[in-house]
């Protein structure tokens, strides 16, 4: 009797399912074993995975925001890679140093995940509006006061949406916030992870300077979420500037790019992306491996990298094209030298997720009286939070 072929469930976040199948079937060929795969979205998926950690039940292979990584792993949740396994996936050398280095808890040094894409958020603008406004590109975004001195020109200029980002609940206002935060000079947690800094004058000041970009959202933009801005930004002549990842110059047609220009935040990439684990409750470890394996193959970072608009974790694909010759990667990738990303600690995830629904709370009352103190509302809305996570952070 001839043995049943191994099977494995792999989940993917965002809604990349349909877009990696036919790497999965080139996988199953080569090894016999089939993939099942399935979608979970980023803004809800949190929950999911804290469910599946806390109940030991679900997928054998998860692909896992890079942010949320150090809580799923604090949970005793994931297989810790042998050094024979790593010796049979790789160098730790094959891969961005930015991003292996979060792959473990620092008191540990116990690898849990494996890098597999890096995301990034870059500002876009429409060329042909700043050169209207004699705006030179190469400092139109480089620092807030640039930033803001740009927009108030499209915006006397009668540009009918200066700047468009989403303001609902969503993670992505997080991530954009990075920026802001980073180069004020502050920070979201302490080196320890032992207490939150988000609540200090530098974060606070990152915070209010994101936030005071509001007054350049015009009422037909307000209430976007998600990925709505990146719709807008596509279908609008007249909507000057986004932020957004590299997927989005995926979408833009190919006689139109050259019309489209990117910006890195004040200099500084923020790196985020998704990390490849193993569930400690995965029955079939050695074909989930394999999968992994699989999946950071030059050829395969490459390729799925170019579909998702996400760059590969492995540097070895940059040398080819079209990450070597072709915007936004050209862009992106000598930016990864001076990129900041979030350190993996405990509880970051828990932060992020609470976070994510003040800023929510805090986006709702800018919009409705674009008059307020930002910085008492900022106060007020974050220093209740800090108390409390500092209570956890402590404990963990």
């Amino acid at each position: 009797m001839n043995p049943v072929p191994p099977e494995i469930e792999f989940t993917v976040q965002g809604q990349n399912a349909k877009r990696i199948r036919p790497l999965l079937d080139e996988f199953e060929a080569q090894s016999g074993i089939h993939v099942n795969v399935r979608e979970m979205l980023w803004d809800q998926s949190w929950g999911e995975l804290i469910r599946m950690a806390l109940y030991g039940d679900g997928p054998d292979v998860s692909e896992i925001g890079s942010t949320w990584l150090g809580d799923i792993a604090a949970m005793n949740a994931l297989h810790a890679f042998s050094a024979d396994e790593i010796a049979f996936l790789g160098h730790p050398h094959r891969f961005l140093s930015i991003a292996w280095h979060r792959c473990h808890l620092p008191e540990s040094g116990v690898i849990q995940a494996i890098p597999w894409l890096v995301g990034t958020r870059m500002i876009y603008y429409r060329r042909a509006l700043l050169s209207a406004l004699d705006i030179p590109e190469e400092t139109a975004f480089q620092t807030q006061e640039h930033l803001e001195r740009t927009l108030m020109a499209l915006c006397k200029a009668g540009v009918k949406v200066p700047w468009t980002v989403p303001t609902g609940y969503t993670h992505t206002t997080f991530i954009n916030l990075c920026s802001w935060v980073w180069g004020a000079g502050g920070h979201f947690v302490s080196d320890d992870g032992k207490r939150v800094l988000f609540n200090q004058p530098a974060a606070r000041e990152g915070i209010r300077r994101y936030f005071s970009l509001g007054r350049f959202l015009a009422p037909s933009v307000r209430h976007l979420n998600g990925l709505e801005p990146d719709d807008q930004f596509l279908n609008d002549a007249q909507t000057g500037a986004t932020m957004s990842g590299l997927w989005l110059f995926n979408r833009i047609p190919a006689d139109a790019r050259d019309q489209i220009g990117l910006a890195m935040p004040f200099g500084t990439l923020f790196v985020g992306g998704s990390r490849l684990v193993v569930w400690k409750h995965s029955r079939q470890r050695e074909a989930a491996i394999q999968l992994i394996k699989f999946l950071t193959g030059v050829k395969q970072q490459a390729e799925h990298g170019l579909q998702v608009g996400l760059l590969p974790a492995v540097p070895e694909a940059y040398d080819q094209p079209p990450y070597s010759t072709e915007r936004p990667w050209t862009v992106a990738i000598p930016g990864l030298a001076n990129a900041h990303t979030s350190p993996m600690t405990r509880a970051w995830g828990l932060m992020e997720d609470r976070l994510t629904t003040e800023f929510a709370y805090l986006w709702e009352e800018v919009l409705n009286d674009p008059n307020l103190n930002l910085e008492a509302l900022i106060a007020r809305r974050l220093e209740p939070l800090a108390r409390r996570l500092d209570l956890v952070l402590g404990q963990a």
